[in-house]
């Protein structure tokens, strides 16, 4: 069974939430490899993470679930999604 490499954007709800607690708060939701920062505007951080699943698990709506249910989390864009080999 292949994997996938799934990136997603997560934008927080503001420039208030604390971003140390909520990169904790995603890493305890999925199963992340990469997390970085990324600059939007005004002195507002998304996260950009990369997180891979079994390509038999349908799609990305679980994971999107996963954090969207987080406190502090405005919204979730998937990126990029790459199988890989």
């Amino acid at each position: 069974m292949s994997e996938v490499a799934v990136t997603l954007q997560i934008m927080p709800d503001g420039t208030e939430i604390d971003l140390d607690k909520l990169e904790e708060k995603v890493k305890k939701a999925i199963e992340v490899e990469s997390l970085k920062r990324e600059p939007v505007a005004f002195g507002l951080e998304s996260l950009r993470v990369i997180t891979v699943i079994p390509d038999a698990s349908g799609g990305t709506d679980k994971i999107e679930e996963k954090i969207l249910a987080i406190d502090g989390v405005q919204n979730v864009k998937v990126t990029d999604v790459r199988r890989l080999l």
